[in-house]
């Protein structure tokens, strides 16, 4: 690895380690925010169900555009959400009473977060397309480190100053990333090279969504298996302090359930690209599948927080390995003049439709429906999803991308 490569994995990891702190901020509190601010659960899934909605928008739309333009470019793409995310929160928290401010900067910065995820990982195959050599799985660990440390700190610093003292944290971090992204080396070739070698349809002009959909039978069926598996985590993660709270805890030991969540999952981001070489990405992703379903199970006989603490370690099996493996395996089973779309309808899937499914029900049913119930659902839910990951990593099943 020469001088560049190693600034360039500095810089990437920087630019993980802050998206994650943000993102813990703006969506794992938003929550704690905005019941500060006096939203109930209802109101809270209304808030960040038009989240979602505008996430489906942003992604669907900017992805496209990062496919086909010559003139627009991911790098610029991204300075422009990260502008507009510092912008809504220093409004948020210079209005601080308002309703109307509170539900739609909040909409705005949880979707612009969310839109970022895909572009952010985008930006990275770039690189590694043009010859780079930027290690993903050690600066995405790098990333749950700081959701980690995140967690940990945020927890305790909102008991002690308040719900309102994460606006302009995140504003800030929002203006580093920025810097990051400005300092770093522009990729200097667009020659792309899949995971193992493999390449699919490269000669082939960019797909419209309609045509994507028809083109990636495979594909479809593992974006749906994906949605599924990571229901029940979209719905703990934007209601987490509900959870917390059945099992006897407060904002404090909610941190803590974040960070133990993240560090669990670290381990097996930073030893991704090491553990596909051993086993292939279908096994990585169905041993994920098989990991949520058991995390969620496991949630229905939980007694306190301490157990629930202890059972984020699943997460290492879950959300860890699916984090390396799924942005390969997309990659390799998409043409590469798709490939910014593919990793942005996978975000779109998950953090779009499922979360509004997620946000509407999970609002709905934490007011009507007792805890065991919502677990119960919950985990036949990821049950199912399971089911449709086993088949759509089949080898079998699928023959080049068709059923």
């Amino acid at each position: 690895m020469d001088t560049t490569d190693r600034r360039l994995n500095v810089e990437y990891s920087a630019l993980q380690f802050s998206y994650w702190i943000d993102y813990l901020i703006i969506a794992s509190f938003a929550a704690v925010l905005l019941s500060g601010r006096g939203f109930t659960a209802s109101e809270i899934g209304y808030v960040t169900t038009t989240g979602a909605v505008l996430t489906i928008v942003l992604q669907t739309t900017l992805s496209d555009l990062a496919d086909r333009s010559e003139r627009i470019s991911v790098r610029q793409i991204i300075l422009a959400l990260l502008l507009c995310g510092a912008a809504v929160a220093l409004i948020m928290w210079l209005i601080p009473k308002s309703y109307a401010v509170s539900f739609i900067c909040m909409f705005t910065a949880l979707s612009l977060m969310n839109t970022l995820s895909p572009l952010t990982v985008s930006f990275c195959l770039q690189y590694n397309a043009a010859g780079r050599d930027i290690n993903f799985g050690v600066a995405r660990s790098i990333g749950s480190l700081g959701y980690a440390l995140a967690g940990f700190v945020m927890g305790r610093i909102t008991e002690s100053f308040g719900t309102e003292i994460l606006l302009p944290i995140f504003c800030g971090i929002q203006i580093f990333m920025m810097a990051v992204v400005i300092f770093m080396k522009k990729p200097e070739s667009d020659n792309v090279v899949l995971s193992r070698g493999q390449t699919v349809a490269d000669e082939e002009a960019p797909s419209n969504l309609l045509q994507f959909f028809r083109r990636y039978t495979r594909y479809d069926l593992f974006l749906l298996s994906v949605m599924l598996v990571f229901f029940m985590q979209m719905l703990t993660s934007t209601y987490m302090i509900f959870f917390v709270r059945h099992y006897g805890g407060g904002e404090a030991e909610m941190g803590t359930v974040l960070s133990v969540m993240a560090f669990a999952e670290m381990p097996a981001v930073a030893l991704g690209m090491y553990i596909m070489k051993k086993f292939s990405a279908e096994t990585m992703l169905r041993v994920s599948a098989i990991g949520g379903f058991l995390k969620f199970t496991a949630m229905m006989f939980i007694p306190n927080t301490t157990w629930l603490i202890g059972s984020q370690l699943i997460q290492f099996f879950f959300s860890g390995l699916y984090m390396v493996a799924a942005v390969y395996y997309i990659n390799s089973i998409v043409g590469r003049r798709d490939s910014v779309k593919a990793q942005s309808i996978m975000a779109v899937g998950v953090t779009g439709i499922c979360g509004v499914a997620a946000n509407i029900g999970g609002g709905w049913m934490l007011e009507h429906l007792p805890m065991q119930t919502i677990l119960a659902f919950g985990a036949a839910v990821t049950g199912v999803g399971m089911i449709l990951m086993f088949i759509a990593t089949s080898r079998k099943l699928f023959r080049n991308d068709q059923a």
